[in-house]
């Protein structure tokens, strides 16, 4: 038996991906409670909020020893879980939104006293909601920055390009129709040419003197790539804010 305390979005993805039986907890929804699945299951993933976190721990702990913690709450590091709770088995999981879909990608690592089948037994959960790769986690607040909140990057650059197509006299639901669609086509051709470099495609679309190359520049002008350095590098520095607070 496998038990998800945390109810919300995450949680239940994370269960759709799970072919065993899952018993769910979160008494923010009032739905069964913490104790009885922590002491039903010997696998039990926390998938609540961190700021609820301290008080999760403290509620399960009597009931967790030889048991398998999964622990994909942001910002709470291994082992913060291993001093609320004792001597545990702790594997902190990453995914990321698109795992709603099963086109996720989830960056894992593992406690102190994690042995190497509990990995396999993350892995083993999380590979049917998309790729799985295993990290140090002091590379976790950059996993978060990058994958963690990049869906959200995505949905704001098709947005403002779909808004700048409108400035053009595009109409609003054709100018976000083919935002959306000229991201989602060339992500798919990246996933099928996995031997180039993300450079080599940029080459393959501009043209020495057309309409790209002329983008490309006006990209180049107002610094976009330290724009998204700033992004990530706040985002990162934010997630080590949080697990400060652990």
């Amino acid at each position: 038996m496998i038990s998800i305390i945390g109810a919300g979005n995450m949680g239940r993805v994370v269960a759709s991906g799970i072919k065993a039986k899952v018993f769910f907890s979160d008494k923010f929804k009032r739905i069964s409670d913490n104790v009885t699945a922590a002491k039903c299951s010997n696998i039990i993933i926390l998938a609540v909020k961190p700021q609820n976190m301290a008080e999760v721990l403290k509620e399960i702990k009597p009931y967790v020893k030889n048991k398998l913690i999964i622990s994909i709450a942001a910002g709470v590091p291994t082992l913060s879980i291993e001093k609320a709770l004792g001597k545990v088995r702790v594997i902190r999981v990453m995914p990321n939104m698109p795992a709603m879909v099963k086109k996720g990608i989830s960056a894992i690592t593992r406690g102190r006293f994690a042995r190497p089948g509990d990995l396999k037994t993350a892995f083993g959960i999380f590979v049917n909601l998309g790729e799985v790769v295993e990290v140090k986690e002091k590379m976790m607040d950059a996993v978060t920055a990058v994958s963690g909140s990049g869906p959200a990057y995505y949905f704001l650059v098709t947005y403002l390009l779909a808004k700048s197509g409108e400035a053009q006299g595009l109409e609003k639901g054709l100018a976000l129709k083919l935002a959306r669609a000229a991201f989602i086509g060339a992500a798919e051709v990246a996933s099928r040419n996995k031997n180039l470099s993300m450079e080599e495609f940029v080459k393959k679309v501009a043209s020495k003197g057309g309409t790209t190359e002329a983008a490309l520049k006006a990209f180049k002008q107002g610094k976009l790539e330290l724009v998204i350095k700033k992004a990530v590098n706040a985002a990162a520095h934010r997630s080590k804010q949080l697990e400060k607070r652990r």
